[in-house]
C-alpha cells in the first residue's frame, strides 16, 4: 500500500483484524481514562515556511548605491482525524498501561477486565430456530431408519416428532441470540454477542467456519460469572431470604441457563473486542 503524504507509517508489531467491537462500553472506558472526555475527532496542522532574498547595484549619475527585497513563503497542511478508527487501540493500550486488564480469568474476581486468547466457537440461535422442525424430522427419519418393523419404525417416528415439536415451540420464542464459547489453554468463557457489533455478518461466519472459528482469538471482556460452585459472594448466601415465587422462577430460569446458557462448568464475560493479529511478513519470505 503506498502512502499519501497526509499519511504516516506507524511502528507497530502487529496489525489488529477486529471482528467485534462493542463502541458504546469501549467509549465508556476511552472516557474515563482521557482527560478530554471521548475524544470523536482531531485536527493537525502542519506549517511550513521560508525566506527568499534577492539584492543589486544601481549605478546613476551623481548617486550610487543598492537594494535588497525578500519574500516569504509559507504553507500549511491540515489533515482531520477520525478517532474511531484509532480508539480501539488506544483504550487497550492505556488500559494495559493503567494496570486495568487481567491476563487470566481463573485468578480475576467478578467484573474484573480480562484479556485472554484461544479459539472460538459461534452459534447463531435464529439459524437453529428457523431450522428446527427441518432438521427434526431428519433426525427422526435417520434415527428410525434401521428399525425394521414397520409398526415399531412408525410408532419412534411419532414419538421423536412430538419430542421435536415441544422443543421447537419453545426455541420458537428465543430472542436472537448470538452465542460462543472462548477455550483457552486451561478454561472456558462463554458469551453471547450483540450483532450490531460484529464488523462480519453472523451469517459469513456461519457459512464459512461453521460453528468453529479457525484461528487464533483474543478477546477483551468483561468477566461477569464464575463457574457454579467458585463464586460464593454475598448475593449467593442470600438464597434461604427469597420468597417461594423467587424461589420457584429462580429455579426455572437456571434450568433454562443450564439447557440454552452458560454452562455449570464455565466462565461467562462480556465481550468489548474481539480480534486476532497480522504480523509483518519478514523479507525473505516474499522472495
Amino acid at each position: 500500500m503506498q502512502l499519501n503524504q497526509e499519511q504516516e507509517s506507524p511502528s507497530v508489531e502487529y496489525l489488529c483484524d477486529y471482528v467485534y467491537i462493542d463502541n458504546v462500553k469501549l467509549s465508556h472506558y476511552y472516557s474515563q481514562l482521557s482527560s478530554n472526555g471521548l475524544v470523536v475527532g482531531s485536527k493537525r496542522i502542519t506549517k511550513e515556511g521560508g525566506k527568499q532574498g534577492s539584492s543589486g547595484t544601481v549605478k546613476i549619475p551623481v548617486l550610487s548605491g543598492g537594494m535588497a527585497a525578500e519574500t516569504t513563503n509559507e504553507h500549511s497542511l491540515e489533515i482531520n482525524i477520525d478517532a474511531a478508527f484509532s480508539r480501539p487501540q488506544e483504550t487497550l493500550d492505556a488500559l494495559f498501561d493503567a494496570g486495568y486488564i487481567s491476563g487470566g480469568l481463573s485468578n480475576s474476581p467478578v467484573g474484573a477486565l480480562v484479556l485472554v486468547k484461544g479459539s472460538i466457537t459461534l452459534v447463531d440461535i435464529r439459524i437453529l430456530r428457523d431450522l428446527w422442525v427441518d432438521m427434526g424430522e431428519m433426525v427422526a427419519a435417520n434415527e428410525t431408519a434401521s428399525i425394521q418393523n414397520i409398526k415399531e419404525r412408525q410408532r419412534v417416528a411419532v414419538q421423536k416428532k412430538k419430542e421435536f415439536e415441544a422443543l421447537a415451540k419453545m426455541i420458537a420464542k428465543l430472542p436472537h441470540s448470538l452465542q460462543g464459547t472462548l477455550f483457552t489453554d486451561s478454561d472456558a468463557a462463554w458469551f453471547t454477542l450483540k450483532p450490531e457489533c460484529l464488523l462480519a455478518s453472523a451469517d459469513d461466519l456461519t457459512f464459512k467456519h461453521g460453528s468453529a472459528l479457525q484461528g487464533e482469538w483474543h478477546t477483551l471482556g468483561i468477566l461477569d460469572a464464575l463457574p457454579d460452585g467458585l463464586y460464593f459472594g454475598s448475593d449467593a448466601q442470600n438464597y434461604h431470604q427469597l420468597s417461594p415465587i423467587e424461589i420457584a422462577m429462580g429455579t426455572m430460569l437456571n434450568g433454562v441457563r443450564e439447557g440454552l446458557g452458560r454452562p455449570v462448568d464455565r466462565y461467562g464475560i462480556t465481550p468489548i473486542m474481539i480480534f486476532r493479529t497480522t504480523k509483518k511478513i519478514a523479507p525473505e519470505s516474499l522472495e
